[in-house]
């Protein structure tokens, strides 16, 4: 099978290129590791409109397409995917949906889970692009003025705990890959410095569930990434449902098998493993996700 894999932060976001370099050699490895011929756009740095070109140009002689790009693009890049073969992440539709904190969170609460509330009427806040990635663009205030808040600004409530996130693959049953701990420094933004692989919490089943839950609720497919502040009393907070690989991937991919074949599985309606039991513990820095370990 030839397979289109594009991957945008690591030409063109150089905040995010170390992590989108990892993801990218994490599933072009898993997929060759299949027998499969895997074709990635070359990109010029800085070229959007090359990147867009070639994508289509791929799309259209290959059997199948991912593309991981920041939220904001991800739905226009997914429909180009679409529209010319067949696409092994999220609908387009659903990550239209996800990549709207604020829609998202309205969606998520009214379906019974727990979201930061939105617009508190005391702080801390934390305020964040309604359509961003990872932790670009988050600040941390105790106060703000309203009339300085725009409508692409999503205003929560900052809400402490443990910072995990939980791995899935969705296909005809929901396979949870992991939960993952997020390793992160908080002081008057969120900066995102690395991962674990597994993680263990004490209400575990609960956590996969409501977080299985949450990308059903917005009709994901495929790899999904569930952001989680886990409180010291049990309560799951759900604060991003990512309709994309992560950077968790790279970890996942370590202890737990190749990710890649899971997520083709699924798309082509195959029986997915009921449990994956781990070997080992891997852990990353964001900035240099290839050189990461396992212990």
């Amino acid at each position: 099978m030839d397979i289109l894999l594009a991957e945008y932060a690591s030409a063109m976001v150089p905040s995010l290129a170390e992590e989108g370099r990892a993801m990218l050699h994490t599933l072009e490895a898993g997929f060759q590791k299949c027998g499969h011929s895997v074709h990635v756009p070359w990109l010029q740095k800085g070229d959007a409109s090359a990147f867009y070109a070639q994508i289509e140009r791929l799309a259209r002689t290959c059997d199948a397409g991912l593309v991981i790009a920041p939220d904001y693009l991800l739905h226009d890049l997914t429909a180009l995917i679409e529209r010319h073969t067949t696409n092994l992440g999220c609908p387009a539709e659903a990550v239209q949906k996800a990549a709207d904190k604020l829609a998202a969170s309205v969606v998520l609460s009214q379906g019974s889970l727990t979201v930061p509330e939105i617009n508190p009427p005391t702080g801390p806040y934390v305020l964040k692009p309604r359509e961003g990635c990872g932790a670009e663009g988050i600040h941390i205030v105790e106060t703000f003025e309203a009339n300085g808040i725009d409508e692409n600004t999503f205003v929560s409530r900052f809400v402490t705990g443990d910072h995990i996130s939980v791995s899935l693959i969705i296909g005809r049953t929901v396979l949870p890959l992991s939960i993952n701990k997020q390793h992160i420094r908080i002081d008057e933004t969120i900066h995102y410095l690395g991962n674990t692989t597994p993680y263990s919490v004490p209400n575990a089943s609960e956590v996969i569930d409501q977080a299985s839950r949450a990308a059903q609720l917005l009709g994901c497919e495929g790899y999904v990434g569930v952001d989680i502040v886990l409180q010291s009393d049990g309560v799951v907070n759900i604060v991003d449902v990512n309709p994309r690989p992560t950077t968790a991937i790279v970890s996942v991919d370590k202890v737990i098998g190749n990710v890649a074949d899971l997520i083709l599985k699924a798309r082509l309606g195959e029986e997915l493993p009921t449990v994956l039991k781990p070997h080992g513990i891997h852990t990353f820095l964001r900035t240099s996700c290839g050189s990461n370990r396992l212990l």
